[in-house]
């Protein structure tokens, strides 16, 4: 006797929902996850959140199909089921969804010290069940080093963000990697959006695409590989292009765009490394242009080696990411003028408490050069004047050496690798800024002769 079993109906999730994903949330606090698939059965789609009641989805055909999950409130996990009843109400089909969360998604994007080259230690290495990760084989899973490159592992600033963010918040997180070392702003240039994932570009539009096409912001580490003449005298304008056409792809025209200033190269000059300090002054001069942006800086930074952070530095740079996306951001230089003929003060703003010279009491890293670029070691004490939150520079009174008609550029963290050290309380560094022409030194007051010596 010959037996017919009948066939199982096809059901499929292609897109929208995942095992462990984190859900973007809206200006209300929830998510809404447009969900896609195939079926070879009409019927009615249902959907049930943890353990409440089921609720009619949509109406479904054979074929493909679309449906609006019910609002996700902040947090999690939801456990999300899906099940299809056919035209005579009978369930032929389902689905289980677990560990779903609602919070904010980032996108990490850049070269190698975004990814992150330090070494991997296994106790700072530890999950927080809040932060997690769409992998670069495209699955959702618990947030850990290495998040880009798995077959190169390295600790990178992203992940202590995600903690940081998830501890100031109380929210989950959800982390999009997708940097590559030793990349240009040529290879991340918009036009090759055609490519799709086979372009660091297309990748990057597709991965949000892929997270829902919504995320909270951009965290961006690129600059290394553009400081070579050529690149550098445009980057400012590639830069500044680069981020309005990827807010204009994602269809995100307000999405906050974060980025590092490039921090130290301690390693001989090379042609295409020549020109640090215009790549960090296009930097420093786009987040007053760019809207919606901030930079954090990083001169300060420790190095693991002769371009890449070490680990703490990595936390610290991911702990300055969160910092600036709740809106802080640390020193910044306003204007900088004469206020004697060996004086110069110069007004900062955004400080958390007070400025602190990290390692030594003296504040280091400003220097002052003729227009012509040579080294006049004019500023003998940098100090912080509290009274008014301005730096003081005491500059050399030997008016042979430093003539009072000559212009002079001050700079801040000039050259490759110069020595930085000011922070605020909350340790957020003041950028490097330069060249910074000052007026000429005003002259000094005309000399009173002494008084006569009264006779006796």
């Amino acid at each position: 006797m010959i037996s017919f079993l009948p066939l199982l109906a096809v059901f499929t999730l292609t897109a929208g929902l995942n095992d462990s994903q984190v859900l973007q949330r809206d200006a209300n606090g929830a998510a809404t996850a447009l969900v896609s698939g195939k079926t070879d059965t009409s019927g009615r789609l249902h959907c049930r959140v943890n353990d409440g009641s089921w609720s009619p989805l949509a109406r479904v055909k054979s074929g493909d199909w679309k449906a609006r999950l019910p609002p996700l409130r902040t947090g999690g996990p939801y456990t999300v089921q899906l099940k299809l009843e056919d035209d005579a109400g009978k369930a032929v089909e389902g689905k289980t969804y677990r560990e779903i969360y609602v919070g904010d998604l980032w996108v990490l994007a850049g070269q190698s010290n975004m990814l992150g080259r330090a070494k991997i230690d296994e106790a700072f290495n530890q999950p927080d069940a809040r932060v997690r990760m769409l992998s670069v084989d495209g699955i959702w899973q618990l947030a850990a080093h290495p998040l880009h490159e798995p077959t190169r592992p390295g600790a990178g600033p992203g992940f202590e963000f995600g903690k940081a963010m998830a501890r100031s918040l109380n929210i989950p997180i959800g982390l999009l990697p997708c940097a590559k070392g030793g990349t240009s702003m040529k290879q991340w240039s918009p036009t090759l959006l055609s490519e799709g994932s086979a372009s660091l570009y297309g990748n990057l539009v597709l991965r949000v695409r892929q997270a829902g096409g919504k995320v909270a912001g951009i965290l961006w580490y690129q600059g290394e590989n553009d400081t070579g003449p050529e690149p550098a005298a445009v980057y400012k304008q590639t830069f500044q292009q680069f981020v309005a056409k990827l807010r204009a792809d994602l269809e995100l025209p307000n999405v906050p765009f974060y980025y590092a200033q490039l921090a130290r190269f301690a390693n001989r000059s090379a042609k295409f490394y020549e020109d640090w300090q215009i790549v960090r002054e296009a930097q420093r001069a786009s987040e007053a242009e760019i809207p919606h942006a901030r930079m954090v800086a990083t001169l300060d930074l420790e190095q693991g080696d002769h371009v890449h952070l070490n680990r703490e530095s990595e936390d610290r740079l991911g702990r300055r990411f969160a910092l600036a996306a709740q809106g802080k951001a640390g020193p910044r230089l306003v204007d900088a003028r004469w206020t004697s003929p060996n004086e110069i003060r110069l007004r900062l703003s955004g400080i958390n408490g007070t400025l602190t010279a990290v390692g030594v009491s003296r504040l280091m890293g400003f220097e002052a050069t003729t227009g012509g670029e040579e080294p006049r070691y004019l500023i003998y004490r940098t100090t912080f004047d509290n009274a008014t939150s301005e730096i003081v520079l005491t500059t050399n009174r030997d008016s042979a050496a430093w003539p009072v008609a000559e212009a002079i550029d001050l700079w801040y963290g000039r050259g490759l690798d110069p020595s930085c050290n000011l922070t605020d309380s909350a340790d957020l560094a003041l950028p490097a800024f330069g060249p910074l022409r000052m007026p000429p030194r005003p002259p000094a007051p005309p000399r009173v002769p002494a008084a006569n010596a009264k006779k006796s």
